[in-house]
């Protein structure tokens, strides 16, 4: 009975850990950067693409997200360094370049046959601690426009995804793959929904 009792003990006192350690804390969280160093990627076109730094129009830009603590208390979800806007263009652009693109990213004005600008709406993850749980729900909008030089034409998407997840025992890494997998979702939609055309872009 009493091995009982000290299982007991030990099981309530895990979840009492898991549900108050690391209250108020920030937890990193990076945007997806794509390697494709092992892979022998052919080239898709010589039309060349400049990314710029994405537009920053969340409503709450200070973190990425919340941790809901099992007995109260919050943590945030941040990058670890530089903005949210820049590191979406070059998760966009090592995308883009997997696929076979001539993508890079520029700020200001470069010469390109057509220049990417963008827009985030709502980017982030929450997680939500429970008694044997976390829930994790996720949501990645975005609104990408390109400028084709070559003839002035433009073409402009919304891109949005969400996702959700249930684990057991919370971990950082549940976090960032949901918002790695929401980021990998919209990229595959635009190149999808686009064609080039010669050193045109075009919707299909």
């Amino acid at each position: 009975m009493r091995h009982y009792q000290f299982v007991g003990i030990g099981l309530l006192g895990i979840l009492l850990a898991s549900g108050c350690a690391g209250k108020g804390e920030r937890i990193d969280l990076k945007v997806p950067i794509v390697s494709q160093a092992d892979e022998k990627v052919v080239a898709m076109s010589s039309a060349t693409v400049a990314i710029q730094p994405f537009e920053d129009d969340r409503t709450d830009r200070s973190h990425l997200g919340t941790r809901y603590h099992l007995w109260g208390g919050e943590s945030h979800f941040s990058l670890p360094s530089g903005t949210l806007g820049y590191a979406t263009a070059q998760a966009f652009a090592d995308y883009l370049k997997g696929k076979g693109w001539n993508a890079t990213v520029a700020n200001g004005a470069v010469e390109a046959d057509m220049t990417i600008t963008g827009k985030l709406v709502d980017v982030g993850v929450d997680a939500k601690n429970g008694i044997g749980q976390t829930s994790l729900n996720a949501k990645n909008r975005m609104v990408v426009q390109v400028m084709n030089h070559a003839d002035g034409s433009q073409i402009r998407e919304t891109l949005t995804s969400t996702g959700t997840n249930q684990v057991f025992w919370f971990d950082p890494e549940d976090a960032q793959e949901l918002l790695n997998e929401l980021y990998n979702k919209n990229f595959e939609k635009f190149v999808t929904h686009t064609k080039l055309d010669g050193k045109i872009l075009k919707l299909r």
